[in-house]
């Protein structure tokens, strides 16, 4: 078996490599774009986020797993890791694959150089691959206990000091990116200064170099809370993991539609191979203090998020005019293995997870955004119509800004309605982008003497999701 792992890991890096460029390192640091629409390298190019979800990667990995998993990211299409410095899982007292603490004596004022050099070595590597780091200084119990397993260390006079010893140190690292919160809101006044005092010194610290967004708890954006914040760059949103069909369309349209304009991401939706709402699951007694992966699958009575799942919040998401999009999977964001704790229940060790459908899914999306270029491409609800009045069938449609070219996502394979009269293009054509595979069908000619035209898509029904792209000449 282990055999046949090894082999399935190495086919997976060959045939992903052949899409996405391995080892590009582009050393060009991010912007918002003029229309505040979108991000963008400094040199004005086009950029899509593609991110994953990987908060315990400086605390439960080494240097040899650390490499294993950033270059299978990158070969996959992914070109965002969001990773937390301080992290959930007993952080501050369980130390890292080194066995280096972040902190001593828990003092934000005490850093320990070792566990920070550790975080230096990923951060370079990714830079290496052309992977940006979205780095959260902390996770959010430690300001704001709610739940967890340790307790707040931060006040704002601390928590701006150590913002400004990590701006400080990353100051020349291009591949940063700044996300305040941690799964956690601001409940009071303390909590506001202490999100605002961290991410003062970290504008301090790094010159003001590098771009800011925030991470709230589920079914909970950003923008609720500091939307019009200066040092806000962009508005990230978890829609969480309590539904399979959460229009989570409907946080990225109304963040779209915010002034001042901000991009808008979905960065924690719900993950591939976690139970649907698991905070509901009542463990019995007889699996209690077991390994997760030992607990039932009839324990998830909702069952577990798959990769249609994953894939439909994604394209909803980036169809609504989302700047990029956020992947997770319930094994990868605490790299679980047999004998770790983790605080949900996990079906397969964090390594076969990287191989999980979903996770290819996103390459598929990314490689169809990049075609077009993602600052070219802006929602609009009205060239689908006749829409479906069920939310869990949405079709979410972009054009681009030449109205050259309309891409409309139908999720369970029903027919689209197309206004032709939105597109400005000559001889038109129609052709269907498969998101389970990454293909197109054959172009065919669409007949335009019509104001409006139906599509069918090539399969209907659950979990056939298909995405209508119809081109014509500028």
């Amino acid at each position: 078996m282990k055999h046949k792992i090894i082999l399935l890991v190495a086919t997976n890096l060959l045939i992903t490599s052949l899409t996405f460029a391995q080892f590009n390192n582009p050393a060009k640091s991010l912007k918002v774009s003029a229309d505040g629409h979108h991000l963008q390298f400094s040199d004005g190019s086009s950029f899509f986020w593609m991110g994953d979800t990987a908060w315990e990667l400086f605390h439960r990995l080494d240097k040899k797993e650390t490499d294993y998993y950033l270059e299978t990211r990158a070969t996959q299409g992914f070109n965002v890791i969001q990773a937390v410095v301080l992290a959930e899982l007993y952080g501050l007292t369980e130390p890292n694959r080194e066995g280096n603490l972040p902190f001593f004596e828990q003092n934000p004022e005490k850093p320990n150089e070792k566990y920070f050099e550790h975080v230096d070595y990923v951060v370079k590597k990714a830079a290496d691959l052309g992977l940006f780091i979205a780095l959260l200084p902390t996770w959010g119990d430690k300001w704001n206990k709610q739940w967890g397993q340790e307790d707040v260390i931060f006040n704002p006079e601390n928590a701006q000091k150590f913002g400004a010893f990590l701006g400080n140190r990353y100051k020349n690292q291009w591949n940063i990116i700044w996300v305040m919160g941690g799964d956690r809101n601001p409940e009071n006044d303390e909590h506001f200064k202490i999100i605002r005092s961290m991410a003062k010194g970290l504008e301090d610290g790094d010159g003001g170099k590098h771009l800011f967004t925030f991470h709230p708890t589920g079914d909970n954006t950003s923008s609720s809370f500091f939307h019009n914040d200066k040092w806000l760059d962009f508005n990230m949103t978890q829609s969480g993991h309590g539904d399979r069909s959460g229009p989570n369309y409907i946080f990225t349209l109304n963040n779209y539609n915010l002034t001042p304009a901000k991009p808008c991401l979905d960065g924690e939706p719900r993950y591939e191979d976690i139970p649907v709402r698991f905070w509901e699951i009542k463990v019995e007694e007889k699996y209690k203090g077991k390994n997760p992966v030992e607990f039932p699958d009839s324990l998830a009575t909702l069952g577990y998020f798959d990769d249609y799942d994953v894939r439909r919040a994604a394209y909803w998401s980036v169809f609504s005019g989302a700047c990029g999009h956020t992947y997770g999977n319930g094994s990868v964001w605490c790299f679980w293995d047999k004998g770790r704790f983790a605080p949900i229940a996990i079906r397969f060790p964090w390594q076969k997870a990287m191989l999980s459908p979903g996770a290819e899914d996103m390459g598929h999306l990314r490689k169809l955004i990049d075609q077009f270029g993602m600052n070219e491409l802006v929602p609009d609800r009205s060239v689908v119509t006749h829409n479906t009045p069920f939310p869990s069938k949405y079709i979410a449609a972009l054009r681009t800004k030449s109205g050259n070219a309309i891409l409309a996502y139908c999720p369970e394979g029903q027919t689209i309605r197309i206004a032709l009269t939105k597109l400005s293009g000559k001889n038109l054509t129609q052709q269907w982008y498969n998101p389970r595979e990454g293909t197109f069908t054959d172009k065919t000619a669409v007949e335009t003497a019509k104001t409006m035209g139906d599509f069918v898509p090539p399969t209907k029904g659950d979990k056939n999701d298909w995405v209508l792209v119809i081109q014509g000449n500028k």
